[in-house]
Parts: structure tokens; C-alpha cells; sequence
């Protein structure tokens, strides 16, 4: 997979609204894994690897974010 590089200067209400939707976005996975387990979709373990990939991208975004001040 091929990786980029971000270098981003954000207001605080700019990073609040990524760090918001990177939650909406990880939840719309996890909801989506709950439907599968339901028998619509794709399976369960699809949507929750895709939740976890959001949150580890949260997760990476804020230790960047507390490293930066």
C-alpha cells in the first residue's frame, strides 16, 4: 500500500472538525458491521477492520496532534 505524507496547519476548529467526522466516519463502519451481523452487507469482519483503520488514523492524528504543543 502506498503511503502519504500530510503536513497540515490547522485552527483548533479545523482539527475538531477532522477529529469529528474521523468518529462519524468510524461509527458509520461499526454500524455497518452491526447491520452484517444481521445478514445485510458485506460481512462483519470487513466493516470491523474498516472501523478499526479509522480509529487507528484518529489515533495517530491526536498522538501528532499532543507531540506538536
Amino acid at each position: 500500500m502506498n503511503q502519504k505524507t500530510l503536513n497540515l496547519e490547522l485552527s483548533n476548529d479545523q482539527f475538531a472538525d477532522l477529529a469529528n467526522a474521523l468518529e462519524d466516519h468510524r461509527d458509520y463502519f461499526k454500524k455497518r458491521a452491526d447491520e452484517a451481523m444481521l445478514g445485510f452487507g458485506l460481512d462483519t469482519g470487513y466493516w470491523t477492520s474498516r472501523s478499526q483503520e479509522v480509529q487507528e488514523l484518529l489515533d495517530l492524528i491526536l498522538l501528532n496532534a499532543r507531540q506538536d504543543h
